[in-house]
């Protein structure tokens, strides 16, 4: 009889630590077309492909981030509704309930643009990796696990 109660009870915290670990690990499989920004960047953040402690910074009021075809006079634009660089990894993403000028501009028409993000006609550019649902993704060079994210992104709009 005593054999028999420890083996259900190793069983069953066998089954308590998979299952705590599963939820610790894990991460929750996000749908672009649907989820929030900070739902997307958790789920980046859970898979590795964001640090813990990155800093992000604003895409849209930094300068750098678009190639400028004007000579200068547009060092950042608001080319989408949220846009952050967290270390490499580049996370834009349009609000497609509420339709802004950057989602009508821009977003609309990254399909038709072959995945480039063209503001005011071309003014400034910004090539992306890949883009799905509501949401695109650019690395910067040194940016090591670029492959990883951009299978694992267009992944989960096949979900």
């Amino acid at each position: 009889m005593k054999k028999a109660a420890k083996r259900t009870l190793c069983t069953l915290l066998a089954i308590l630590l998979t299952l705590g670990l599963a939820a610790c690990g894990g991460s929750k499989t996000v749908d672009p077309k649907t989820c929030t920004y900070d739902e997307m960047v958790d789920y980046l953040t859970a898979k590795g492909y964001i640090s813990k402690d990155a800093v992000p910074v604003d895409m849209l009021t930094t300068m750098g981030y678009l190639t400028d075809n004007t000579g200068g006079e547009i060092p950042f634009a608001p080319f989408a509704d949220k846009a952050m660089d967290y270390d490499g990894l580049w996370l834009m993403w349009w609000d497609s309930e509420t339709p802004s000028e950057a989602y009508t501009s821009c977003f609309q028409n990254l399909a038709m643009n072959g995945g480039t993000v063209v503001y005011m006609g071309g003014a400034a550019v910004l090539e992306t990796a890949a883009y799905s649902g509501s949401f695109a993704i650019v690395f910067a060079e040194n940016y090591a696990q670029k492959d990883a994210v951009i299978a694992d992104f267009q992944a989960l709009s096949q979900k």
